[in-house]
């Protein structure tokens, strides 16, 4: 759907997902390293193909959502990032990232993030959180990098986590 996606940018496509993202995002869920922060175990493909569903249902449901990310240059699918309603703060916002392993350290997740942060200024949100492993250091600082403050610290289902905020 036209217009629920910010633009792209130079070097990524941010776009709804397809059925062939579906493989490669099950590898990048299997990988302990990569999810080491988010859900501490690695998704089985039932789980990865269910989060695929509701990433890309988002933007049905709330008009807003977390966009497949290809590179430009190769084509190649190397995570997500977007806007959506976490189940622990369903009354804020949340800006979130997931890359491969091959896309870490390039400048992708905030490149990405920044273009849904502009996107999110026209979307009469009030600000927009993001919830992060206390020892996510890659995370946090993206998070720096999109101006985000320290909100407060908390705990949920045992995952302690930072939650960082940018007032619109």
């Amino acid at each position: 759907m036209a217009g629920l996606l910010p633009p792209s940018t130079p070097r990524l496509l941010l776009r709804r997902w397809t059925a062939g993202d579906r493989e490669p995002f099950a590898a990048m869920n299997a990988d302990p390293e990569v999810v080491r922060h988010v859900s501490g175990d690695p998704l089985d493909r039932a789980a990865s193909d269910r989060l695929a569903d509701y990433a890309d249902g988002c933007f049905d449901r709330l008009g807003f959502g977390l966009s497949a990310l290809e590179r430009r240059d190769t084509g190649e699918f190397i995570g997500f990032t977007g806007l959506h309603r976490m189940r622990w703060y369903p009354e804020d916002v949340e800006i979130g990232w997931r890359l491969t392993r091959s896309a870490w350290g390039h400048g992708f997740a905030t490149e990405a993030a920044r273009a849904w942060v502009e996107h999110a200024r026209g979307l009469d949100l009030p600000r927009l959180i993001s919830v992060v492993a206390p020892d996510n250091a890659a995370s946090l600082a993206v998070t720096g990098k999109l101006g985000m403050t320290q909100g407060w610290r908390a705990e949920r289902e045992g995952r302690p986590h930072v939650v960082t905020v940018l007032d619109l």
